[in-house]
């Protein structure tokens, strides 16, 4: 795990340092891990609009 330090665009920034985690995650996720994403389309569970 490196560690990464920002360079200062703001003031709170200028000590700010970030965890990178390239030694433990790999470029794709696993897929028998993921599960599909349903969307409701603004509706809750009776079915009723819920979003304009």
């Amino acid at each position: 795990m490196a560690v990464r330090k920002l360079k200062p665009t703001t003031p709170g920034q200028r000590h700010k340092i970030i965890l990178t985690f390239d030694g433990i995650t790999t470029s794709t996720p696993e897929k028998s891990l993921l599960k599909k994403y349903k969307k409701t389309g603004g509706r809750n569970v009776r079915g009723k609009m819920t979003i304009k």
